[in-house]
């Protein structure tokens, strides 16, 4: 039956030629799932308690070190399991490090964000990326790429919305969510909305390190090798947090719905990183890197069908800069390589998300 159906043109021309598509398309709905389900848990206005981004972070990392542990194992994908080659240590703990910051920012952005105006921050990896290529390996830097981050920046305030420019009502902030007074679904602090997208950006910053990092180990380590030191550095960094920091603590779910919610943030993850590794194997650089823009997509349906909320005017007027930057700056990296080399197939530094993010990583 299946040597049938994969004898068939249509089979051929329409399912096996956008299977890489389809992966990486399927990755960014459960990326999707695994941010509002994050939200949820932080934000539910139901629920007798709710959860800091810590203890998220610990539960789901710990769910996917534990599935990344038992896949290599039982396929025997990873040389030296489980730690790896001893030469890449130091450069998988960094990324596994900077990848723990990568992720944090976007959880934490979204106790007082909305899930599109917290993703459409993390959209700002690709330029940030190239920077910090340019400044660390000596990548070279675009005229291009400098003037889309600077606009790129623009959108950011205007997601942000500071009263020192924005003033502090909500009808100058343009908001059309059904809810205007909830603040589950986005904070009507401009403090608390400054503050968490100055997390965000600090989000974005580990991310595009951790990129850089992923360049200098090329492809000398398996994914999911960089998957299990990100997964296993952001635990122990969580569990230290929560510890040290007095305002933090650890709480057990109080219902089997939280209980469901956690399960579900910690496969989802999981599955979307085994997608990401799975699909950009199978597709060109430039096409996986626009495949995550679908994330956006999904972001905002979520928006909508949890929360009845959708973008306010500036909002999104800022998700559309910053989306067009990106898109610009990855259609020119992709002109430079062909020019530089037709045949060249090296995966580009935006290709993985941390929600990576994850969210990139």
């Amino acid at each position: 039956m299946l040597a049938w159906l994969h004898a068939q043109p249509w089979y051929q021309d329409y399912v096996a030629a956008n299977t890489g598509e389809a992966i990486l398309v399927l990755a960014q709905v459960f990326n999707a799932v695994m941010i509002a389900t994050c939200k949820l848990l932080e934000t539910d206005p139901d629920a007798v308690q709710t959860f800091n981004p810590f203890q998220i972070l610990f539960a789901r990392m710990f769910i996917t070190y534990v599935c990344c542990l038992v896949y290599m194992g039982v396929t025997k994908c990873v040389a030296e399991y489980p730690f790896g080659p001893a030469n890449l240590r130091k450069l998988l703990l960094a990324r596994g490090f900077f990848g723990f910051f990568g992720v944090f920012g976007l959880y934490y952005s979204l106790q007082y964000l909305s899930i599109s105006d917290a993703v459409a921050i993390t959209f700002l990896v690709p330029m940030v990326t190239g920077l910090l290529a340019w400044v660390l390996i000596h990548e070279r830097y675009s005229w291009t790429e400098a003037g889309c981050a600077l606009v790129s920046f623009f959108g950011v305030v205007l997601i942000a919305k500071p009263a020192f420019i924005f003033g502090t009502t909500e009808d100058e902030a343009g908001d059309t969510s059904e809810n205007p007074e909830d603040d589950s679904v986005e904070s009507s602090s401009s403090s608390l909305r400054l503050l968490a997208t100055s997390v965000g950006l600090l989000g974005v910053m580990g991310a595009s390190t951790v990129y850089v990092i992923l360049r200098k180990i090329g492809m000398q380590a398996h994914p999911l090798l960089s998957v299990s030191y990100f997964s296993l550095m952001t635990c122990v960094v969580s569990c230290i947090a929560i510890v040290v920091v007095p305002a933090y603590s650890f709480r057990l779910p109080e219902s089997g719905y939280q209980w469901f919610l956690f399960m579900l943030i910690g496969f989802s993850g999981f599955i979307m990183q085994f997608c990401l590794a799975s699909g950009v194997q199978r597709v060109r650089a430039g096409r996986a890197s626009m495949m995550s823009y679908s994330n956006m997509v999904f972001a905002l349906i979520l928006d909508a069908v949890l929360w009845h909320h959708l973008p306010g005017l500036l909002s999104m007027l800022g998700i559309s800069l910053i989306i067009g930057m990106a898109v610009v700056v990855l259609r020119h990296k992709a002109a430079d390589a062909v020019v530089d080399d037709p045949e060249a197939k090296d995966i580009p530094l935006n290709v993985f998300t941390d929600d990576e993010v994850d969210t990139t990583l």
